[in-house]
C-alpha cells in the first residue's frame, strides 16, 4: 500500500484544489465539489488496499507452496550463514558453516564481535579469509532480536591484495655519510673504498632481488620489494656492521646511512626515503631510517661518530646567517623550556652576531628557572636583561612579517619556549646539536644541525669566528658560552673533539672567566643535600644501570636530578643512571651515560630524545609508580631494540 501513497496524495491535493476553485465562484458547491473529491479518493484508497491485499496473499501462496524448497536452498547454499541471539549465542547455521565451524559461542571465533554492536570483521578458518556481515532479523509478533550473519569468501582477494602489498617496489637509499672526511685524508683511496662498498650493496639487493644504481660518489639508489624490506628489518639492516668491518688506508672509520621509504606509489616512496635520509643523517649518520608512511622505525646507531672535520658547512652557515639578520628585520632568540647554560650561552652568542650587524635582538625566555639563576643575575647587574629578555607573549605581539625566529639547543617545535611562535614566523633559523627526533621542525629557512658537535654552544661560538672578523663578544657572553660547553660535556669528558677545544680556546681568549663560569654551576646547600639522597635512593640493575626517584614536592626538582644522574656516573659499575623528577603536570626523566649504552634511544621509547650519552623525556599523566616501571620496561626492552648501542 505505500507504493500508492504519493499517488492518492495528489489525487486528494488535485480535488482540494478544484474545491477551492469552485468555492470562491460559488460557496455552495464549493462544499459539494468538497465532499465529492473526499468520496472519490476514499474509494480509490480502498480500491487499492484491495488490490494490495490480493496481491499479498499471492505472493504469500507462492513462497508457501515453496517452503521447504527455499530451506533446503539456504540450508545448502556454500555460502556459511547463521543465527545468533544478542548474547552471541549460534541458534542455528547451515551446512556450509558447520563445515568450518561447530561451536556454540561467535566470540570463540570473533574474539572482538560484540553482539550489541554488529560490524563487519574479517576473519580466517580452516585455511580460508571470510569477511563476515552482520544484520538484525526483524519478526513480527516476537520480542526477541535475532541476528543474521553471512560470510564471505575472500581468500582469493586476500592473496592477490598481499601479492601485491609483497611485490610493491620500496625504495632504499645509501649514502657513506662521512665521504668528505675520508676524502681528506691523504692516504684515502676512494675508488678502492668505493667499490668494497658498491659490492656489499650490489650483494645485497642481487640476494633479494632488487636493483641499485650508484648516482654520485659513496650514493646508491636500490629499488627492493617491501617483503625483502622487512627481511632488512628483521637482521636490523646488517649492511651497516659490513660496512664498519671495511678497512681504511688511514684506519679512519667508515659508516653508512640507510633511509627507506614505504608508500603505496614509486614517487612517495622515494621521497619518503629521502625524508628517512635526512633524519638518518641529522642522527648523526651511521644507522637506517623506515619511514611507513608516518611512522620511523630507527636501526643501528651504535656508536657516537668522531667529530667532524670539514669547516665548509659552518662557513657558509655563517655566510647565510648574516645576509639573512642584515636583510632582514628583527630577531628572537628562543631556546627549550626549562633552558640550560648551553641554551642561555647559545642565545646570547646568536644576539651577539645580530647586534654587530646592528640589528635588534631578542631572547624569548619566559620563566627563571635554578639551572641559569647565577647567569641571569649578573645578566640583571650588568643590564643585558633589560636590553634582551622578552616572554614569549610579548615576543608574539612584537613580531612583525620580516622578522626572524632563530631556535637553538632543540629542534621539537612543542619543546620550544613558545611554540606559537614558529607558526607565526616567515623566517626560521635552527641551530641545533642534538641527533634528530620523528618530530622536528620542518622546512626551516636556515638550519645548522651537526649532532658530532658537544654543544649549541660550541656551534655558536664557530658562527661567532666565522660571521665576521671584527665580532668581539663581551667577557660575560664569553663566559656564558664556555659555561654551555663545560655543561654538555661535563667538564670535557663527555663528546668532545679538537674543535671543542678550540671553541673554548677561543672563548677564553676573548675574555671568558673560568671564574665566572664555576660560580655559573654553583648550588645551595639545600640543593647539594637534595643530590645526595636522590643518589641514595638508587637501584643499580645488574647490567649497571641506576634509577633513582627525587623526593616529591622538590624546588627546583628537574635540576637537582640533572645533578644527581651526573653524580651517579661517578659510581663505580654504573654505565648508565636515570633519574626522575615529579613536576606537577608531568615526570621528568633524566638519562646519562658513559656511551657504552644509549640513553637517548632508552627514552625515545618514553617520547623523549637527546644523545648517545645525555638524554631526557617527559611522561605526562603517570604517577612516579606507573614512570618508574614505564622506563624499566623500555631499559628491559634494550637488548632486543633495533637501536641498541650494544649490538
Amino acid at each position: 500500500m505505500k507504493m500508492y501513497r504519493v499517488p492518492l496524495l495528489v489525487l486528494l491535493g488535485l480535488g482540494l484544489a478544484l474545491s477551492g476553485l469552485v468555492y470562491y465562484y460559488t460557496p455552495v458547491m464549493g462544499y459539494v465539489c468538497l465532499g465529492g473529491s473526499l468520496v472519490i479518493t476514499g474509494v480509490t484508497a480502498l480500491l487499492l488496499l484491495g488490490v494490495s491485499r490480493r496481491q499479498q496473499k499471492t505472493m504469500d501462496a507462492v513462497f508457501g507452496d515453496n517452503e521447504g524448497a527455499s530451506a533446503d536452498l539456504v540450508r545448502r547454499v556454500d555460502i556459511p550463514l547463521l543465527l545468533m541471539d544478542l548474547t552471541g549465542r549460534i541458534v542455528w547455521r547451515n551446512e556450509a558453516l558447520a563445515a568450518v565451524y561447530d561451536g556454540r559461542r561467535i566470540e570463540e571465533v570473533l574474539p572482538n564481535f560484540d553482539p550489541q554492536r554488529p560490524r563487519v570483521q574479517q576473519v580466517q578458518l580452516a585455511g580460508t579469509d571470510f569477511q563476515v556481515m552482520t544484520m538484525p532479523v526483524h519478526r513480527p509478533n516476537t520480542d526477541r532480536k535475532l541476528l543474521f550473519q553471512f560470510w564471505l569468501d575472500r581468500t582469493e582477494a586476500v592473496h592477490y591484495q598481499r601479492l601485491y602489498t609483497e611485490q610493491m617496489p620500496y625504495v632504499m637509499l645509501v649514502h657513506v655519510d662521512n665521504y668528505e672526511e675520508l676524502s681528506a685524508d691523504m692516504q684515502f683511496h676512494g675508488a678502492a673504498l668505493l667499490a668494497q662498498v658498491e659490492r656489499l650493496v650490489a650483494e645485497l639487493c642481487r640476494n633479494l632481488g632488487g636493483i641499485y644504481r650508484r648516482y654520485d660518489n659513496g650514493r646508491f639508489l636500490c629499488v627492493l620489494e617491501a617483503s625483502q624490506v622487512g627481511k632488512i628489518e628483521k637482521e636490523k639492516f646488517r649492511l651497516l656492521e659490513e660496512a664498519r668491518r671495511l678497512e681504511t688506508e688511514g684506519g679512519v672509520a667508515l659508516s653508512l646511512s640507510i633511509g627507506v621509504g614505504m608508500a603505496p606509489r614509486i614517487a612517495q616512496s622515494e621521497e619518503g626515503a629521502r625524508t628517512a635520509m635526512e633524519l638518518a643523517l641529522g642522527r648523526g649518520g651511521d644507522q637506517a631510517v623506515v619511514r611507513d608512511g608516518g611512522d620511523y622505525r630507527f636501526y643501528g646507531g651504535k656508536k657516537q661518530l668522531d667529530a667532524r672535520q670539514s669547516r665548509v658547512k659552518m662557513r657558509l652557515f655563517a655566510k647565510a646567517f648574516r645576509q639573512l639578520v642584515e636583510g632582514g628585520g628583527d630577531v628572537f632568540i628562543m631556546g627549550h623550556r626549562n633552558p640550560d647554560m648551553d641554551c642561555l650561552g647559545a642565545a646570547l652568542g646568536v644576539a651577539t652576531c645580530v647586534e654587530h650587524s646592528r640589528g635588534r635582538a631578542y631572547i624569548v625566555y619566559s620563566q627563571r628557572n635554578e639551572a641559569t639563576a647565577d647567569a641571569l643575575r649578573e645578566m640583571d647587574r650588568l643590564g643585558l636583561s633589560e636590553r634582551l629578555l622578552i616572554t614569549g607573549e610579548q615576543a608574539m605581539q612584537m613580531l612583525r612579517p620580516n622578522a626572524i625566529v632563530v631556535v637553538v639547543d632543540t629542534q621539537r617545535p612543542m619543546m620550544t619556549d613558545c611554540p606559537p611562535l614558529l607558526t607565526l614566523a616567515e623566517k626560521v633559523v635552527l641551530i641545533d646539536h642534538h641527533r634528530r627526533g620523528a618530530d622536528y621542525i620542518e622546512n626551516p629557512t636556515l638550519h645548522y644541525l651537526e649532532s658530532r658537535a658537544s654543544s649549541a654552544c660550541e656551534m655558536v661560538t664557530e658562527v661567532l669566528q666565522y660571521y665576521d672578523e671584527s665580532v668581539r663578544p663581551e667577557g660575560f657572553v664569553c663566559s656564558a658560552l664556555l659555561a654551555g660547553i663545560e655543561l654538555d660535556t661535563k667538564q670535557f669528558v663527555f663528546n668532545v673533539g679538537s674543535r671543542t677545544f678550540e671553541a673554548a680556546g677561543y672563548l677564553r681568549r676573548n675574555g671568558a672567566d673560568p671564574g665566572v663560569v664555576k660560580a655559573m654551576f654553583q648550588s645551595d646547600f639545600d640543593s647539594f643535600i637534595h643530590v645526595a639522597k636522590t643518589v641514595e635512593t638508587a637501584r643499580i640493575n645488574a647490567d649497571g644501570v641506576a634509577i633513582a626517584p627525587c623526593e616529591p614536592g622538590l624546588k627546583d626538582a628537574q635540576l637537582i636530578a640533572a645533578r644527581a644522574a651526573d653524580e651517579l656516573l661517578k659510581v663505580r659499575g654504573v654505565k648508565a643512571a636515570f633519574t626522575l623528577a615529579d613536576m606537577g603536570e608531568y615526570i621528568n626523566v633524566s638519562g646519562r651515560s658513559f656511551g657504552l649504552i644509549n640513553v637517548q634511544m632508552i627514552l625515545e621509547r618514553l617520547g623523549g630524545g637527546g644523545h648517545l650519552t645525555m638524554a631526557g623525556a617527559q611522561l605526562k599523566g603517570k604517577t612516579m609508580a606507573e614512570a618508574i616501571e614505564l622506563l624499566q620496561d623500555a631499559i628491559l626492552q634494550r637488548e632486543n631494540d633495533t637501536i641498541d648501542s650494544e649490538a
